[in-house]
């Protein structure tokens, strides 16, 4: 840390908002994580399906086994890779990841700014201050949430309509 930097902990004292944003910032970025991880593990299972199936396909010849069999399992690699993106559509884990880490990292910043009493927060007044980390944190969660609500009503117009 720089010298002269403040830690949140070094910040004026303010519990209830204090802590509000704390927890803030926690949801958002373990959010953020699933999220993110539900993303990257379907597309890398759809990558590596995609890739199995015209390998499968002609070069699947196993000692024994009918062709049957082999069709059957290109068949359910196909499924397996409609399933995994038809989850991704309705879950939007994609656009959650993205949007949940912009708000965790807003909040973050929000911290930083008022713990070192800089940006908007300069020379104000502690209670001012704190008044306006308030209005400014509650802000970006309610942008995130409009954001949700909109995304989702996106999704419900396109399966209902």
């Amino acid at each position: 840390m720089a010298a002269g930097q403040r830690t949140w902990a070094q910040a004026p004292k303010i519990e209830p908002l204090g802590e509000r944003l704390q927890s803030s910032i926690a949801w958002y970025d373990n959010k953020a994580k699933i999220n993110q991880r539900a993303y990257k593990a379907s597309k890398i299972a759809i990558i590596v399906l995609a890739i199995s199936i015209p390998i499968l396909a002609e070069y699947g010849y196993v000692p024994g086994v009918e062709a049957d069999t082999r069709a059957l399992v290109v068949s359910f690699a196909a499924g397996l890779i409609v399933l995994l993106e038809g989850l991704q559509q309705l879950n939007k884990w994609q656009e959650n990841w993205i949007l949940y880490r912009a708000t965790c990292e807003g909040l973050r910043n929000e911290q930083h700014l008022f713990a070192e009493m800089a940006g908007p927060y300069a020379d104000l007044k502690p209670e001012m201050a704190q008044r306006l980390l308030a209005m400014r944190t509650g802000s970006l969660v309610m942008a995130e949430h409009s954001k949700w609500v909109h995304a989702r009503s996106d999704k419900t117009e396109t399966t209902t309509g």
